[in-house]
């Protein structure tokens, strides 16, 4: 397959899994014309840019601040929702451990979703089924500065005009401007991190579990990760004790990162079973969206997602 035809099937297969698999956007909604260029323009891009810096610096636990960068660009700039309680998507956690102007757990929980599943989820899919490509830049300089100018635009774009506003009403939601510029510095300083860290690497020595448990671990950190705050939430459960617990569960993946994923002995059996096991979890999912929810098209959406990720899976360890 041309270099060309695999970058663009990279550009799909971000959106499609971070909008399409998770559930965000069900099918009436991803397959708008508009919609779908704004996605593949946020997502592909975005991610596309994370692959080349990752690349191009040399990096390993570097790229994390990269994602985590990215999901604060989407959901802090972008969309804002970390800070607007009448965000659609947010349900019965609106306005849940608002501090400061911030919606902590939504903004916990959201930002571990697109530093993986938006993210470092597809990148690793696509290292993974073209190796050929995963030590190498696919962007020349034009390349490059089109990529910026999609995701730029987008960008602005929708801090410019994404709503809901103060009471529901469609008009664009401005948060405090000190949140915002709050937002600004934190991206540039990940950035200048990422960048800092560029060659330097962290191994571990530690004993590293199995496929099956690196499998077992993506799974359920995921689902932990989505159902943690919406549990709290309908338990009542004080916002500021469910931010300590999220605290907790992100320094216990940190740790797992550190100590299996960058561990000496990791093999692609592992890594393969911890994207398989990330991603199986969201096609469960669309089909219990149809089931419960009565979303038209999730149950169709989860088992070809189901058989995607078979594919990937046989076609990388046969490799």
């Amino acid at each position: 397959m041309k270099q060309e035809k695999k970058l663009l099937l990279f550009l799909l297969i971000v959106p499609t899994l971070a909008e399409l698999i998770s559930g965000s956007a069900p099918p009436s909604e991803y397959f708008h014309p508009v919609a779908f260029c704004m996605f593949v323009l946020l997502y592909g891009c975005g991610t596309l840019l994370i692959r080349e810096a990752k690349v191009r610096w040399k990096l390993q636990y570097g790229v994390i601040f990269l994602a985590v960068a990215y999901g604060i660009i989407e959901e802090g700039i972008l969309v804002k929702s970390y800070f607007n309680p009448n965000w659609g998507d947010l349900e019965k956690i609106s306005g849940y451990g608002m501090y400061l102007g911030t919606q902590w757990p939504w903004t916990i929980m959201l930002t571990f979703f697109h530093g993986t599943v938006s993210t470092l989820i597809p990148i690793t899919i696509a290292e993974y089924l073209w190796p050929d490509l995963s030590k190498t830049p696919v962007l020349a300089k034009r390349g490059y500065l089109w990529v910026i100018w999609g995701f730029s635009f987008v960008t602005i774009f929708g801090m410019l005009t994404f709503g809901p506003g103060v009471g529901g009403k469609d008009t664009p939601f401005y948060p405090n401007l000190l949140l915002l510029i709050f937002s600004f510095i934190i991206v540039i300083l990940l950035v200048r991190l990422a960048n800092q860290s560029g060659g330097k690497k962290i191994i571990s020595n530690n004993k590293i579990l199995s496929p099956l448990n690196f499998g077992l671990a993506g799974f359920f950190v995921q689902m932990i990760n989505l159902l943690l705050p919406n549990v709290c939430s309908g338990l009542k459960v004080p916002g500021i004790l469910t931010i300590f617990v999220q605290l907790i569960f992100s320094f216990l993946i940190l740790k797992f990162v550190f100590n299996q994923i960058y561990n000496k002995y990791i093999t692609k059996y592992h890594i393969v079973s911890l994207v398989f096991g990330s991603v199986l979890f969201y096609a469960l999912l669309g089909v219990l969206v149809e089931v419960l929810k009565g979303i038209n098209g999730m149950m169709i959406v989860g088992i070809v997602t189901f058989l995607f990720m078979l594919f990937w899976h046989r076609k990388v360890l046969k490799s």
